[in-house]
């Protein structure tokens, strides 16, 4: 214990702050998880492949992307709810 009484922080990380940092990762993985069950990932999926597989050509921006998907959507139909 230091002068104050308090305990100092362990690994010069205070339980606290490691609680909270660990409570951010399980809450940016609901959300990843979410977008990907709701299809809002698409286009960062996109953006990545894009990247991965042609670099140096310029992507579609998002509104492009997302009517070229719809337009895509309608003319392949699968099952899906709506």
């Amino acid at each position: 214990m230091d002068t104050a009484g308090r305990t100092p922080p362990v690994g010069g990380t205070s339980v606290m702050a490691r609680g909270l940092s660990a409570t951010g990762n399980i809450a940016r993985g609901i959300v990843r998880y979410l977008e990907g069950v709701l299809g809002a990932d698409k286009y960062r999926v996109y953006l990545e492949h894009q990247a991965r597989t042609h670099p140096g050509v310029a992507p579609m921006g998002e509104r492009e992307f997302w009517r070229d998907y719809t337009d895509w959507q309608e003319k392949n139909p699968q099952g899906r709810c709506c």
